[in-house]
């Protein structure tokens, strides 16, 4: 009995984690879909690009998500 309950604890938690990700990652495509990046920039130029340095900043944080 006690190995289901471990085995329903880890599961649980390991539920939590990848809903605390899911989460992160929802919260990058809504960033992502802003108006940061949308149509041009005064000068003309275009505004849909992202930093490397922002990009691996959010990776980091839905890595850390849930833990």
């Amino acid at each position: 009995m006690n190995h289901i309950h471990a085995l329903t604890t880890r599961a649980t938690a390991a539920e939590a984690a990848v809903a605390a990700k899911d989460e992160e990652i929802q919260r990058f495509r809504i960033h992502l879909s802003g108006p940061k990046f949308q149509g041009t920039d005064l000068d003309g130029g275009r505004k849909d690009w992202i930093a490397v340095a922002d990009v691996l900043a959010w990776l980091a944080l839905i890595k850390s998500a849930g833990e």
